[in-house]
């Protein structure tokens, strides 16, 4: 008997795991989604499943705040008195902005390109860019996320947008956007973190207000529930670790693995003629 309520804390596993590293979540969650149901309903697997993907980015944000609430908490308290606390925050939402209205127009072609091909593509693709990134040395020379100017933030902000794509990663493409404008890897994937708050709150947000009515909580609650347990605290393992592991070591192992996984998918899916 399939226990959907293992298979949602599996999947909030694999989120919380993935969310944060150059490594995509979305993408990782596509691939399981047949191996892993959430309901024997199949009028309602691809729903759920869209909901619950979501749903489960938000404990992992939570992990967020809490690991760098003395810096959050430090940059909102100042934003009144502190040019370095507001020009922060402006930089944030105006890295946010270019994502959000991408994403707000093409929101209902996403479930389009849900494909494990396409994930198989955009992970080996951006497999080769993170190799790339790393083998030709940028400076970083910003060092903290709260020093990104204005100008910068904004172009990380459209590198983001090519998140849309499944298995593309988002902290990977703000990762990497950071890395190319100048910020080192600790920075780089901070920025990313920070960026992650209105990005995936305006997701939750917008997510909910459509299905809202859709949800049956009595089957559903449990479901979103125990996914977004295991999220929140694999996200929060994962974060402090990746942190430790940037400051030693560069990204190149996440881009090898990216190749790796899509070369794989790529054979399994011409192995099977589909």
């Amino acid at each position: 008997m399939i226990s959907y309520e293992w298979n949602a804390a599996i999947k909030g596993v694999i989120e919380g795991f993935t969310e944060f590293l150059p490594i995509s979540s979305t993408g990782h969650l596509v691939l399981v989604r047949d191996f892993f149901p959430l309901t024997g309903d199949p009028a309602r697997v691809q729903e759920l499943d869209n909901l619950f993907d979501v749903v489960i980015q938000l404990p992992a944000v939570l992990a967020i705040v809490i690991l760098f609430w003395r810096r959050l908490w430090k940059s909102t308290a100042g934003i009144l008195s502190s040019d370095e606390a507001r020009n922060f925050w402006i930089s944030v939402i105006a890295a946010f902005i270019p994502a959000a209205i991408i994403g707000f127009a093409v929101k209902d072609k996403l479930d389009l390109l849900m494909q494990p091909q396409i994930v198989a593509l955009a992970l080996v693709i951006g497999g080769v860019v993170i190799l790339a990134i790393e083998r030709w040395g940028f400076s970083g020379a910003i060092a903290r996320a709260e020093d990104v100017p204005l100008a910068k933030a904004l172009s990380i902000g459209f590198f983001q947008c090519l998140s849309i794509i499944p298995g593309t990663s988002r902290s990977g493409a703000t990762i990497i956007g950071g890395r190319v404008f100048g910020l080192n890897r600790t920075a780089a994937a901070e920025f990313s973190f920070f960026l992650a708050l209105p990005t995936m709150i305006g997701a939750f947000t917008l997510k909910i207000v459509k299905e809202f009515h859709h949800i049956v909580w009595a089957t559903d609650g449990p479901i979103l529930l125990i996914g977004s347990v295991t999220s929140f605290v694999s996200a929060w393992i994962v974060v402090s670790l990746f942190i430790r592991f940037i400051q030693k070591y560069s990204l190149s192992v996440f881009g090898w693995y990216r190749i790796a996984l899509g070369t794989l998918i790529l054979v399994f899916s011409a192995s099977n003629g589909s």
